[in-house]
């Protein structure tokens, strides 16, 4: 279910719409009730935004007599759980009789109240209804820029991408605007199945511990989980918030019986030397008649590779090919059916994702047919946000001693006009600390014999795009950047238990070890953003590791992270980094402008399935 309380929204945005835009006044009634309550979405065989309507009062969840019930009473309700608008509104309980007490009789609201609270009744629990007249609504997809939650209890649920295939991965829980996990002490069947029905799936088919997909990252919010099973909400249950000695490799995780949707009959791999890889073949309808066909092979990449693993029940992309001539393949299904494919990553199957609404594939299929290869098991880079906030400063450093990270692009492009015996640029610099928190060693796409040799550092590059930095300006404009070559990766430090693998000698393997941690020094070239000619101000700095996916990760939206920056004129202040959800910046006003913090009291907003210091380097 979905649910939530006192709200407030950012009153401009970055996408420009304005309060007047989504629906809000200036003036709003008195509330009727100094009471603040929950409201929430409920109910059989709904979407995440209808549902019949059930608020929280007086410590028992109750339903709401469709008598005299509006649309304009469906707006409110709707925007108390971040949705721009009601789209519609149904009486006589079409998702099912709630259950408990009816709180709300005769409800009318003007539609510019921001509470249900704020609304008239016949008062609480004043009703001659029956629970047959339960009202359900149905709110547009649309959620309001900027929304956040203080409710003490869940405000939305959904299935990130964490996991190799749906409704699998580990929990997590966003509490206090901070996202964190939930310890496996006492971790069951009953209360898996509790958060796979939170979740929107069905039952639990596996209680998953010992952070089996990936360490999660933050706090550890819950443990001693005690759930009978029967629970609406993981919140009913029985936990601790007395961690102890709970650590990450604790992380709980959950396996949820999903229905039989028969999605792996519709493609197939075809030509692999083993099941886990081959062209991709769809089958498609051709006069009437199924036939198999191929994906032209142009502009496929990782992401929709994703899609197709995930699909076959085949775990995460490692590969994805734009030709596939060392495979033969079925020569009857050669014919390009599909081009232009653009998967997201996180769709159930291909059929989900845009492509070319005509097909447009020049090369055509055969040899430049799309293909993949899948991986059980995937590694996961997440970034120290610690690490950067205490190790950033300004520096002013001679171009004389910058010709190599001219070379390498490092410095911005009016670097060029100064000198290079007089000259000075500014460079703003931090470390960067990367750990592998995955399942599978992160190791460089190419082998060692494609690795690129820079003779003015004298070193080989392994990925010649291991990070991306930036700054943006409140728009998100991009007015700096930097970014960094992976020369060497290598585990600079490792978790108890854990033996080092990979070392850098430029000339050895290179990779970084499940369980283990990468650091690029403040002080080696490169690791910097040259802010020469920017304009003191505060600004967005953003650091995204293996920003083109080209080795393959079982979670990606993990990857960016984001900080607040005060540039002055001697020195630069960073603070408030967090680790971002790729794609999705508007959580990151929510957490560093802190809206409305939770104390004392139980405060999560979000469930969702997940995937799951020393060194030089010269």
């Amino acid at each position: 279910p979905s649910q939530s309380a006192g709200t407030q929204w950012e009153p401009e945005n970055r996408w420009g719409w304005s309060q007047s835009e989504v629906g809000f006044a200036d003036s709003q009634p008195q509330p009727s009730t100094e009471h603040s309550i929950q409201v929430r979405l409920a109910g059989d065989k709904r979407k995440h935004n209808e549902g019949r309507a059930e608020v929280y009062y007086n410590s028992q969840w109750g339903t709401i007599c469709d008598d005299d019930f509006s649309i304009h009473s469906a707006n409110v309700f709707c925007r108390q759980l971040g949705y721009v608008e009601a789209v519609s509104w149904y009486p006589g309980s079409k998702y099912g009789k709630g259950e408990g007490p009816i709180w709300l009789d005769n409800l009318y609201c003007t539609g510019r109240e921001s509470s249900i609270a704020q609304c008239t009744s016949n008062g609480w629990g004043v009703s001659d209804c029956k629970h047959t007249e339960d009202v359900s609504v149905l709110c547009s997809e649309k959620r309001i820029p900027g929304f956040r939650s203080e409710d003490p209890l869940l405000n939305q649920i959904e299935v990130s991408k964490g996991g190799a295939q749906v409704g699998e991965g580990r929990l997590e829980v966003l509490m206090n605007g901070e996202w964190g996990t939930i310890c496996d002490d006492g971790w069951s069947l009953h209360s898996a199945s509790v958060a796979c029905r939170e979740l929107g799936f069905g039952t639990a088919k596996e209680a998953i511990l010992g952070a089996r997909l990936g360490q999660g990252i933050g706090p550890i919010h819950l443990n001693e989980m005690d759930c009978t099973g029967f629970e609406k909400s993981i919140t009913d249950c029985k936990f601790s918030k007395e961690i102890r000695s709970c650590t990450h490799e604790e992380d709980a995780g959950v396996r949820c019986n999903i229905p039989a949707m028969g999605f792996q009959t519709q493609i197939r791999l075809n030509g692999g030397r083993t099941p886990y890889e081959g062209q991709v073949q769809i089958l498609h309808e051709h006069n009437g008649t199924l036939i198999w066909g191929s994906i032209c092979g142009e502009g496929w990449d990782i992401m929709d590779a994703m899609v197709v693993c995930r699909q076959l029940n085949l775990g995460y992309a490692s590969h994805a090919f734009q030709e596939t001539w060392y495979w033969y393949g079925d020569t009857d299904a050669d014919n390009v059916v599909v081009s232009g494919m653009k998967c997201s990553g996180t769709e159930m199957a291909l059929s989900h994702c845009p492509h070319d609404a005509k097909v447009s594939c020049p090369k055509g299929g055969g040899r430049y047919a799309a293909g993949v290869s899948c991986t059980e098991t995937a590694a996961d880079l997440v970034l120290n946000a610690k690490e950067v906030e205490e190790t950033s400063y300004l520096e002013d450093r001679p171009m004389n001693v910058l010709q190599c990270a001219m070379e390498e692009n490092c410095l911005a492009s009016s670097a060029v006009n100064t000198s290079v015996s007089h000259g000075i640029r500014r460079l703003f610099r931090f470390s960067s600390e990367i750990h592998n928190n995955g399942q599978a060693d992160f190791r460089p796409k190419t082998g060692r014999h494609a690795w690129i040799w820079h003779e003015c550092h004298r070193h080989y590059h392994s990925m010649e795009v291991f990070a991306h930095y930036d700054l943006l300006d409140s728009n998100w404009t991009q007015v700096a950047e930097g970014h960094k070559a992976s020369f060497c990766l290598e585990d600079s430090n490792c978790i108890d238990g854990v033996q080092k693998q990979y070392e850098c000698a430029n000339f050895g393997e290179q990779g970084i070890s499940v369980g283990c941690y990468d650091v690029y020094r403040h002080d080696i070239d490169c690791q910097w953003i040259d802010v020469t000619d920017l304009k003191q101000g505060d600004y967005i700095f953003r650091i995204i590791v293996n920003p083109n996916f080209e080795v393959a990760e079982s979670d990606y939206s993990n990857n960016v992270m984001l900080c607040n920056v005060r540039y002055g004129s001697l020195r630069v202040w960073v603070y408030n980094c967090h680790i971002g959800k790729l794609g999705f910046y508007f959580s990151f006003f929510l957490i560093l402008n802190n809206y409305g913090t939770c104390r004392d009291k139980l405060c999560i907003s979000k469930i969702v399935l997940s995937s799951s210091r020393s060194g030089n380097k010269l």
